[in-house]
């Protein structure tokens, strides 16, 4: 096919590494995995690349082969990936030599969409290759959770790819427009850009369906996209993320209401928080995000939200310093039932005290302490009074037992 008539996200693919944007520090490490092979065979014989669509996991593969002069061996999701042409066409391709005696890099593209009666023994075939291979090996997956690739992580080096930022996609379709000759709005790109929720070859192929449809004006109908994060995407994304920026975007995407998300931090912080100066550092952050937050709440001044965001992202998500990023199970909150719990308990106090203080004739204050445990007390002695003190008070049995039990 004549490159002109090419899809603009392959038309436009880039060809060497400087012209890959985004990633640029886990870029230039994958680099310096393939660059050790020159040396010697590395530990690990494998790299799995693991983000979202359009991060620049499958270009910057073959930008690196074109920058180190490698022969590239793509296996793709179009491909048969079963056990027997895993164990025959990549295995061929892994554990022989080229022609030209060059190093071959080999792409097997989305292992985690393996799957179905196709696909049936990859996952199994690719562990065998990965033992036995004499060229670099790299997998993309866009599901860090998947199921199938817990076996690979094992016996890969893990490189992760963040969302690429708003700015780095307009300084790409910019060179797109300026490349074909053609007029786009800034309106125009803005609103693609932000449908594309980080993903490059989205916002490419939504600026070509744009200019080709030969519309003047702004999109009218913007491609809605899910760019909803669930709830562990949103955790992860953030703990993932390298700046303030991408943390930011992670929990301006994210699906959790403000409470929510900090419930759900409070419960997982201390996974993502290892070392004891960062867990401060982050329960820190943390409760003035809260405070922050209770005082919008209190006076609906909602200008304080964007102090809010700072918290979490700038305080929380860059608290992690020293320890690592890795994959993590995430804990539902316990607050939201111990709160709903600890209110009953109080709602039904408070009825046991306000009878006994009508009755009584003492304050609510202190009639805990000069009626409440003595009744308690006569209750653990003679179980039968306790129908007689709730008829006498007025209140239900279960009020009294509740407290008698304490």
């Amino acid at each position: 096919m004549n490159k002109e008539n090419l899809p603009w996200s392959e038309k436009h693919r880039p060809r060497k590494l400087d012209a890959l944007v985004g990633n640029r520090k886990t870029i230039e490490k994958l680099r310096e995995w393939v660059e050790s092979w020159k040396s010697e065979i590395p530990v690990k014989r494998a790299a799995l690349l693991v983000g979202p669509p359009g991060t620049g996991k499958t270009a910057s593969v073959g930008a690196l082969a074109n920058d180190l002069d490698m022969e590239l061996v793509e296996f793709n999701s179009s491909d048969k990936r079963n056990k027997d042409s895993i164990e025959t066409l990549v295995w061929r391709a892994a554990s022989q030599q080229t022609l030209d005696g060059r190093f071959r890099l080999i792409l097997l593209d989305e292992v985690d969409g393996l799957s179905g009666t196709s696909d049936r023994g990859g996952v199994g075939a690719i562990l065998k290759v990965v033992k036995d291979t004499v060229h670099p090996i790299v997998m993309t997956a866009n599901d860090p959770d998947s199921p199938r690739l817990k076996d690979l992580m094992k016996v890969c080096q893990i490189f992760n790819y963040d969302l690429i930022e708003n700015d780095d996609i307009k300084r790409i379709l910019k060179k797109i427009v300026s490349e074909n000759k053609v007029e786009v709005s800034s309106e125009a790109l803005d609103e693609i850009i932000e449908s594309s929720r980080g993903d490059v070859r989205a916002a490419i192929s939504d600026l070509e369906s744009y200019v080709r449809s030969g519309s003047a004006s702004l999109i009218s109908e913007p491609i809605i996209r899910d760019s909803k994060r669930e709830t562990e995407e949103t955790l992860r994304h953030l703990f993932a993320s390298v700046n303030p920026k991408m943390a930011r975007k992670a929990l301006n995407e994210s699906e959790l209401n403000h409470d929510s998300l900090v419930l759900w931090l409070e419960e997982n912080l201390h996974l993502h928080l290892l070392d004891s100066i960062e867990l401060h550092e982050g329960l820190e952050q943390l409760s003035l995000a809260d405070v922050t937050l209770g005082r919008i709440m209190i006076n609906q001044n909602w200008k304080l939200l964007s102090y809010f965001f700072d918290f979490l992202s700038l305080g929380v998500a860059m608290s992690r310093s020293k320890t690592p990023f890795r994959r993590v199970k995430y804990s539902q909150p316990s607050w939201p039932l111990l709160i709903w719990q600890g209110n009953r308990k109080r709602d039904k106090q408070i009825d046991v005290l306000e009878s006994l203080s009508v009755v009584t004739g003492v304050s609510k204050r202190r009639v805990r302490q000069t009626h409440l445990d003595t009744i308690n007390e006569i209750v653990k002695i003679k179980p039968k009074s306790l129908s007689v003190f709730a008829s006498w008070l007025n209140v239900e049995r279960s009020n009294l037992v509740q407290k008698s039990s304490r």
